[in-house]
């Protein structure tokens, strides 16, 4: 229904928090969710409720937008967008279009109004800025009659860049000047954004000979470690134990776990499978004293070491890293190279210091990712360089000073400041091309305020304004990566500590500070002088943990949740690439990836084939920064597991399916060795007696062996036993 003429206190009102509310609530931050369709004036008609045909992708990757979103598409027949519009009262109406411009959008964006008999064509240049309020462009003024109108969004003919489809608006003329009077008075940089310029030329009459100048091409100097200035000692496993009697009790006393658990559970950790028949057998055969210290330091040379612990830092990355538009971002490039740097055990600091400095091609240079996939956007890489590095969160500082710590907006935005001389270039739909290199010049300013702020890392280095990007990045990377920051060694050794003991000194392990649950600060900050130490060996952190007493305990998860922490270490489950190596490992499975699908002219840029690699991850994959308790079994991955074709094809027992299953099946007849096999190589442990009874009596009921095995192969690899630590 159009709404009736509101006064401008109306609308306030009508508004809550004034732009606030029609955000979608009290945080700023919000902004990103899109504007409240319910709080806007006249009659608005989001994407949501559209009619669609032919292929729009969804998108939330440039803010702000009406709703929960937008729509995209690069053109194809058929593709068309309808809003349907049911005026109630007759009379002038301005007709307003949602978009949000940028570089890749269409310049000749087609709309086409149909009133009755009447159809108005429109061409749209969406890489311009919006010429009305907020992110709102209008197309004219008209008279509508009461009744159905349509506004039709077209990309049928479009044939470079992407056209935008948000949402449609009509609004009287008074609406439209309230609209217009709190989008003035709106400071939100999102919104500024889409603020017209009154100096710039329209992209029609731009002088032809102007050029962008070209990046500058800088490149950080090698990194120099500094000593500590003050004293760090290192650890033995034994004085780690000593610290965790002292602080937790009874882990001296404590039973130590079993072979079998140890190395199930040391192979998880280490190199991200289950150990295979044969090491577990070679393994349990060998009588020395110092075999699990051997199996840590065989376990920590091979290259799986390097290649688990790539998967879980990328995971760490790439969960909080928004999808660019027509650029499907590959991590393959930052794994192997990542996975490289850790196998040749190169130090963490060094490490984090390349990729916080990296200039180049992704291609060319995988430290790059990191820098290149959040698209060089200052704000995302103020937030999430110290989140990930320092396990610090800032982001809720952007818009205003934090509700509940001592946190004001300048920390952001002087950290921000440090990338804003930094840039990126995407090319479409090859993310190894993106390339990261640097702005001549350019100072970043406080929103609502012509305040330039200087690049200052949380009052503890500062820089003058006029620095170069490469002079800005190396000195943050400087002082993050330092002996004497007092983050970067503790958010780093609480990872590994949340993963190898159930959970983190600090919970969720990104957040390291006030806001985070944190236990146990002095046996923190022990592991973290040990790490300092040791010049951040990444290796000596696994090593001393998992040769600890405090480790090898046995696993139990805490029978209350507010058990003392580390009196007992939980399972915890697997990371979705833990979960396809494990299976690969136990039932032989294949990471097979189609062929990739041929641009057509319905769809000029089909996603890449997904692997059967990927599709494990995209159901029991998760953020390895979120907390254990909000990391559960969903119905996707029981549904993957049942009806998955390469899953199935491998619990397939009849002869001429060549697999593990229909090989044991086919050579050992005696179903009490057969089933104690099977036990072994899925589940890397012996069946109990009463497990071999009663697969035995399965068998039997069923009447077919295949039949039979299959079913007993099945409820393996969908027990939560083969789907943790255990």
């Amino acid at each position: 229904m159009l709404a009736k003429h509101l006064s401008l206190v109306q609308w306030l009102i009508a508004s809550a928090a004034g732009l606030a509310a029609m955000l979608g609530g009290g945080d700023a931050r919000a902004q990103s969710v899109g504007l409240v369709v319910e709080k806007l004036p006249g009659l608005v008609v989001d994407d949501e409720s559209a009619t669609l045909s032919g292929t729009w992708q969804k998108s939330t990757h440039t803010s702000p937008f009406v709703g929960q979103g937008y729509i995209y598409s690069a053109g194809g027949a058929d593709n068309l967008v309808r809003f349907n519009l049911d005026v109630t009262t007759a009379g002038e109406y301005h007709l307003l279009v949602s978009y949000t411009p940028g570089p890749n959008r269409s310049q000749t964006a087609l709309y086409e109004l149909i009133r009755a008999d009447d159809k108005k064509p429109f061409v749209v240049n969406q890489q311009q800025r919006p010429s009305g309020p907020f992110n709102f462009h209008s197309l004219g003024q008209f008279s509508f009659e009461e009744g159905p109108a349509t506004l039709v969004v077209s990309a049928e003919q479009n044939t470079k860049g992407v056209v935008i489809a948000d949402a449609v608006a009509l609004v009287t003329s008074e609406q439209l000047e309230m609209l217009k009077m709190e989008a003035e008075k709106t400071k939100s940089p999102l919104l500024m954004a889409l603020k017209k310029n009154a100096n710039a030329q329209p992209a029609a009459t731009a002088k032809k000979d102007e050029k962008k100048p070209e990046p500058v091409a800088e490149k950080a100097p090698d990194f120099k470690r500094k000593t500590p200035s003050r004293p760090v000692a290192r650890l033995s496993p034994e004085r780690l134990d000593d610290l965790m009697e002292q602080y937790v009790g009874g882990v001296k006393d404590a039973a130590v776990v079993g072979d079998e658990d140890f190395l199930r559970r040391l192979t998880l950790d280490l190199i991200g499978r289950q150990p295979t028949p044969a090491e577990m057998e070679a393994f349990m055969v060998d009588t020395d004293d110092d075999k699990r210290t051997r199996a840590v330091d065989r376990l920590l040379a091979m290259p799986e070491f390097g290649q688990n612990w790539a998967n879980y830092y990328s995971d760490v990355i790439s969960f909080r890293t928004p999808q660019p538009e027509l650029t499907f971002l590959n991590y393959g490039p930052f794994k192997a190279w990542l996975a490289a740097e850790f196998n040749a055990n190169a130090a963490w600091d060094d490490i984090s210091y390349r990729i916080i400095t990296a200039t180049g091609k992704v291609r060319e240079n995988p430290a790059a990712t990191f820098i290149g996939f959040h698209q060089a956007d200052r704000s995302r890489l103020a937030a999430e360089t110290t989140r990930v590095f320092l396990s610090t969160q800032i982001a809720c500082a952007e818009c205003h000073d934090h509700k509940f710590i001592d946190l004001p907006q300048e920390t952001f935005h002087h950290v921000a400041a440090f990338f804003v001389r930094t840039q990126a270039k995407l090319p479409w739909n090859d993310s190894s091309l993106i390339e990261v290199s640097s702005k001549a010049a350019g100072e970043h300013k406080m929103p609502d305020s012509k305040k330039e702020m200087a690049p200052m890392a949380f009052s503890e280095r500062r820089l003058e304004l006029g620095q170069s990007d490469i002079a800005r990045r190396t000195e943050l990377a400087d002082w993050i990566v330092g002996p004497d920051n007092p983050w970067f060694a503790k958010a780093f050794v609480n990872r590994v500590w949340a993963r190898m003991m159930g959970r983190g000194f600090c919970e969720p392990v990104d957040e390291i500070g006030e806001l985070g649950d944190r236990v146990l600060p002095e046996m923190h900050a022990a592991l973290a002088d040990h790490f300092v130490a040791s010049e951040h060996n990444i290796k000596e952190v696994f090593r001393l943990i998992a040769n600890s007493r405090s480790y090898q305990r046995a696993i139990h998860d805490p029978a209350t949740p507010d058990a003392k922490p580390f009196a007992y270490i939980a399972a915890g489950r697997l990371r979705g690439d833990e979960v396809f190596d494990s299976l690969a490992t136990s039932i032989g499975l294949p990471n097979y990836t189609p062929p990739a699908v041929k641009p057509t002219d319905a769809i000029r840029f089909p996603p890449p084939p997904k692997s059967t690699r990927d599709l494990v991850n995209e159901a029991f994959g998760f953020d390895p920064s979120s907390e254990a308790s909000n990391v559960a079994r969903t119905m996707q991955q029981a549904m993957f597991l049942m009806n998955n074709k390469q899953v199935q094809r491998q619990i397939d027992a009849s002869p001429e399916s060549e697999t593990m299953l229909s090989r044991l099946v086919a050579t050992e007849k005696d179903d009490d060795v057969a089933v104690r096999q099977l036990y072994q190589s899925v589940l890397a442990r012996k069946a109990t007696d009463e497990e071999v009874e009663a697969a035995r009596e399965h068998i039997a009921a069923v009447g077919n062996r295949e039949t039979a095995y299959e079913d007993l192969l099945w409820s393996m690899i969908n027990s939560a036993e083969f789907l943790s630590r255990r």
